[in-house]
């Protein structure tokens, strides 16, 4: 018969590196209403992968920031365009070795409609500019890297 050892023990011994580990991130649709239409907030990355190309604002998360994936979700809005919106909603998780070419991957991606009336998008390191961009028009004139229109469909 083997010996029982506490769920304690077993916690203090394990390895979380026993497993692979996906890329995690959150991606955010951002949706505002001007000119009585539709828009999403997009930002052309400033860096690779993608570089140069428009995407959903988002990026990974920071274990030692960020206690929960909401906290990501806001951190990383504000961080790429400014926004600071204290509605976001998860929408739907998406997964697999093709989103990114860094590795596996998956991202939780949310939704929010605000108002654009009083918000200031500011770029950062990695988001080269911040726009407004009708929706109808994102597929035709504004490829997104990644499965950003995937998500953006969803």
């Amino acid at each position: 018969m083997t010996k029982q050892i506490s769920e304690k023990e077993f916690l203090k011994n394990y390895n979380i590196h026993d497993f692979d580990i996906p890329l995690t991130s959150v991606d955010m649709a951002i949706f505002t209403i001007k000119d009585e239409s539709l828009h999403v907030l997009l930002v052309k990355r400033a860096q690779y992968p993608s570089l140069g190309q428009w995407a959903l604002p988002g990026g990974f998360i920071d274990v030692n920031k960020d206690k929960t994936l909401d906290d990501t979700a806001r951190r990383k809005l504000v961080e790429k365009t400014g926004v600071d919106t204290p509605y976001l909603e998860q929408v739907a998780s998406f997964g697999g070795a093709k989103r990114d070419p860094r590795g596996w991957s998956v991202t939780v991606a949310y939704f929010a409609l605000i108002s654009s009336e009083e918000v200031t998008l500011e770029a950062n390191e990695s988001s080269e500019e911040v726009t407004w961009v009708p929706v109808n028009k994102v597929n035709k004139a504004f490829e997104l890297a990644f499965d950003h229109q995937e998500i953006l469909d969803r």
